[in-house]
């Protein structure tokens, strides 16, 4: 499974290609690829804190007290 880290690094690289790419419609779906990457990106970043806190926890954790 791809990392945030993973996805960033290919949304970097995506955009640099779009950037130096000659043909309009090949810059367009690299820069669209690009921003998919980075949204991914984002998602992963955001779920690891949740999925960390949740990690230590089990369902039946404050019952009884």
């Amino acid at each position: 499974m791809l990392t945030s880290e993973d996805y960033k690094q290919m949304a970097n690289r995506s955009a640099k290609l779009a950037i130096k790419c000659a043909a309009p419609s090949v810059a367009e779906a690299l820069m669209a690829l690009a921003l998919d990457y980075a949204g991914r990106a984002a998602r992963l970043s955001e779920a690891a804190p949740r999925q960390q806190q949740n990690m230590g926890r089990r369902a039946w954790d404050g019952f009884g007290d």
